[in-house]
């Protein structure tokens, strides 16, 4: 058949980037194996040279499709990036940015030539490719063209194990969905070994015992991920640690729901609690839990609650998906209006400590110890050979789990922090202080993150538990108020670390049997909100509703009750103003900072 004035979204000049051009050529190009089978990409997975093939065997390889004896976990290493690198992103100029300041094409120019060079020296290695879906919902559903040096053939493993497989049914779903009326496939090519040569030439002549010179030549760069959003498109040079390419994937694809106003991108968990009420029929209680790494998101979001359930009589918690999700704004299915993106869950192991039932649903790891024992080779997780090990764990065998990734619209958007003037639970009803809220989500730097170890354990803010944000924080921002809007889903703040107890800066530590009741609590009707007086806007529990859980919850986490009162106020208005400033200095409007003036106006007696 000829080609001549063929025309197609992915070639039509007009309708392409140099970036995804070269993207597509790296996909194309001699030295690619275009891998669908399975068993074909496990055998080339345990061809690398950093991958270890284990005795231990995988949580299920039936459901991956492999067959024969290509069922033991395999594990890898990345070297000194075992987290991700958020430092290390770069946006292309967008079409916009390129017609306000004409200076920003020498910037897109420089990116551009980095990426064909890499892509030059990528061509010339032996390359895979493999094609994965993301979403299993007609009214969002995608693919993803994933190319690798095949030495890192592992890394495309994860990529199918985590998002979705391409089988018959899969990819019959993915022909009748109307996703964006046609979205384009994210593209993503990665270059393990790929080093900046500017780092390279300043390691060569700094005097690494002469601090001075620092000032003088500043550091560029080691590794670079570049992304043309426009283009949904990512290269990523220097990324061994494969959550570099999973939350590249989300990236494009969270942008894409987003720009097409399709739905409001959520890095959280979800969860639907069925409880019975009294009532002849069950009730719905759908949660989304939101954190960064560390803050509790997995624990909180996977948990069974078994402890608070009646489970003989029918109560029972549906996990949907663990990490990534787009509430639809306009969906056609109200029991599949939140979309799960991902089949797998990629966790950290660090409590994977023998006996713990996490063990047996383990399909691949990363960054985790082998050693032999009484003649096989198994795996020591719990973060002994680095501060992230991960793992790719079997979604579908978690307690809850099923098949289906989506859960209904959320009854509550539940928000993690770590900070020491907020109670262990709170609620909020006004969908701009909820926003607020959202946009200054407090955490403390953590293992996940690919940063120097003074870093660690700071307070800091990231909007949405979210750093890889690429479409503005004030397009999230009216994003997520019309998502509570439309849902009519109330905000939740979970505490999770610790509470005031002092003016020396003691905490009371938050239990986790504590957070992990507040949930099946607020299904079951057995919460009494009250009025929390410094914080107008929002209520905290009436504290006999939890001394069941805790007997000492009024004395201890009650902000009535704290004994240095002035000094805890002080410290309450210090951290609304670091609030204050912080979405000052995103650009903000007015219009959600307003309920967050008017809690500082009461702290201050003002009102």
């Amino acid at each position: 058949m000829s080609t001549v004035g063929f025309v197609h979204p992915d070639v039509a000049p007009q309708e392409i980037s140099r970036t995804r051009a070269c993207a597509i050529a790296a996909r194309h190009c001699t030295n690619t194996r275009r891998v669908r089978e399975m068993n074909e990409l496990y055998d080339l997975a345990c061809e690398g040279a950093t991958t270890i093939v284990t005795d231990v065997p995988m949580a299920d390889s039936h459901y991956l499709g492999l067959t024969g004896n290509r069922n033991r976990v395999l594990v890898h290493y990345s070297g000194q990036d075992t987290a991700r690198s958020a430092w290390a992103r770069q946006l292309l100029p967008r079409a916009e940015e390129l017609e306000a300041d004409p200076r920003m094409y020498s910037i897109k120019d420089k990116y551009e030539r980095i990426i064909r060079e890499a892509n030059f020296e990528l061509m010339q290695r032996p390359l895979v490719n493999v094609t994965a879906y993301f979403g299993k919902n007609p009214d969002f559903m995608g693919r993803i063209s994933y190319t690798v040096d095949r030495k890192y053939a592992k890394l495309a493993l994860d990529m199918v194990i985590n998002f979705v497989r391409v089988t018959e049914r899969t990819q019959n779903l993915y022909d009748d969905s109307t996703s964006l009326g046609g979205m384009r496939d994210i593209r993503l090519v990665v270059h393990p070994e790929w080093v900046n040569p500017d780092w390279l030439a300043r390691k060569g002549r700094i005097n690494p015992f002469d601090p001075r010179q620092e000032l003088d030549d500043p550091e560029p760069p080691r590794i670079l991920m570049l992304f043309d959003v426009e283009a949904n498109t990512a290269f990523l040079l220097g990324g061994r640690y494969f959550g570099e390419s999973k939350k590249a994937a989300l990236t494009l694809i969270w942008n894409s729901a987003l720009e097409a106003g399709i739905g409001m991108p959520i890095h959280g968990s979800t969860k639907t609690l069925t409880v019975r009420n009294g009532g002849a029929d069950p009730e719905k209680v759908t949660f989304i839990t939101i954190g960064l790494s560390g803050s509790g998101k997995s624990t909180l979001g996977n948990d069974p609650h078994r402890e608070h359930l009646d489970y003989d009589a029918g109560e029972s918690v549906r996990v949907g998906n663990d990490d990534a999700q787009v509430v639809l704004y306009e969906p056609s299915d109200p029991d599949r209006a939140t979309v799960g993106l991902e089949d797998g869950c990629y966790n950290k192991s660090d409590d994977y400590s023998p006996g713990s039932f996490y063990l047996s649903t383990v399909q691949t790891a990363e960054n985790c110890m082998v050693t032999r024992l009484d003649g096989e080779l198994v795996l020591i997780h719990e973060d002994v050979l680095c501060a992230n090990g991960r793992v790719e764990t079997a979604r579908h065998m978690l307690p809850g789990a099923d098949n289906c990734l989506d859960t209904p619209w959320p009854d509550y958007l539940c928000l993690l922090m770590k900070d020491e003037t907020l109670p262990p639970v709170m609620l909020i009803e006004d969908p701009r202080l909820t926003t607020a809220m959202y946009m200054t989500l407090a955490t403390k730097s953590g293992t996940a993150e690919n940063i120097p170890l003074e870093q660690m354990g700071k307070l800091k803010m990231i909007p949405g538990a979210n750093p890889f944000n690429v479409w503005g924080n004030r397009k999230e921002a009216l994003a997520l108020e019309k998502m509570l809007k439309v849902t009519g889903a109330k905000g939740l703040v979970l505490n999770t670390a610790g509470f005031y107890k002092n003016k020396s800066g003691d905490v009371e530590d938050i239990p986790k049997e504590l957070s992990l009741s507040i949930y099946p609590k607020i299904a079951k009707g057995l919460i009494d909100w009250k009025d929390w007086d410094l914080f107008p806007g929002t209520k905290i529990p009436d504290p006999a509703c939890l001394v069941d859980i805790d007997p000492g919850f009024e004395k201890r986490f009650d902000p009535a009750k704290v004994r240095h009162k002035t000094h805890y106020k002080k410290l309450a208005i210090q951290r609304i103003q670091e609030r204050l400033l912080f979405l000052a200095q995103l650009g903000i409007d007015a219009y959600f900072t307003n309920p967050l003036h008017k809690v500082m106006l009461r702290l201050h007696g003002e009102e």
